[in-house]
């Protein structure tokens, strides 16, 4: 039920909604995210089939943005990160796969498609350290949108802190509108997680968005 996260990890139980995620992740991760010989029911997490290519940002909504970002990154260098012959196991269906990777790649996912009445991006792990998104002043948008992962790397995929448009960006989610208006989004990537970034408010079905962008009402 993409549309409300959070109702079902109230009803599952926040820590145990991870916990299970989690276990899914440990044993699909060894198979590259891939079920051989289609047995899908054995590996919980597969990157070549829809039905669970949002399941890594979903830690972002029970207040676990770090494992996030921590199997984020492992579904791109795993699943995506085997040289040109192999890259792609599984079904790409109108450019599906190519879409996560390159929008995870970036930092950015909508585990609802962007269909709420105000749509939001929610964060993940860039690979790029640096990537300017054209908005050619267009449909009253601005002129770009620069998204920038200070220290990204290979071990540094943990977000430290984060910039959004000069502001202290305390949550794992901003405004679509934000983008679209033109500006940044300012990364501190690191190697270990900082468990107190990205869970200062979580998102409700319908999200208000007189809350807080900077931690003010």
């Amino acid at each position: 039920m993409p549309q409300d996260i959070p109702a079902l990890a109230n009803i599952i139980g926040k820590d145990e909604f991870a916990k299970r995620l989690e276990d899914g992740f440990m044993v699909s991760s060894n198979w590259r995210y891939n079920a051989p010989n289609e047995k899908y029911w054995d590996f919980p997490v597969i990157q070549g089939n829809q039905q669970s290519m949002h399941f890594s940002y979903l830690f972002n909504w029970v207040e676990k943005p770090w494992l996030t970002q921590k199997w984020n990154r492992d579904i791109m260098s795993r699943f995506y990160g085997y040289g040109v012959s192999n890259a792609y196991l599984g079904d790409e269906d109108q450019g599906q796969m190519s879409a996560w990777f390159m929008m995870s790649a970036m930092g950015l996912f909508q585990t609802d498609g962007g269909t709420r009445t105000e749509p939001i991006y929610e964060i993940g792990s860039p690979l790029f350290e640096k990537i300017e998104i054209d908005l050619g002043n267009q449909y009253n948008r601005g002129n770009s949108f620069v998204i920038e992962a200070k220290n990204t790397s290979y071990n540094n995929k943990y977000v430290q802190s984060a910039t959004l448009n000069g502001k202290e960006l305390l949550n794992f989610w901003f405004p679509v509108k934000e983008l679209l208006k033109g500006g940044s989004l300012i990364l501190e990537m690191g190697p270990k997680p900082n468990l107190n970034w990205g869970i200062g408010s979580t998102v409700p079905v319908e999200l208000d968005f007189k809350t807080k962008l900077n931690g003010d009402e």
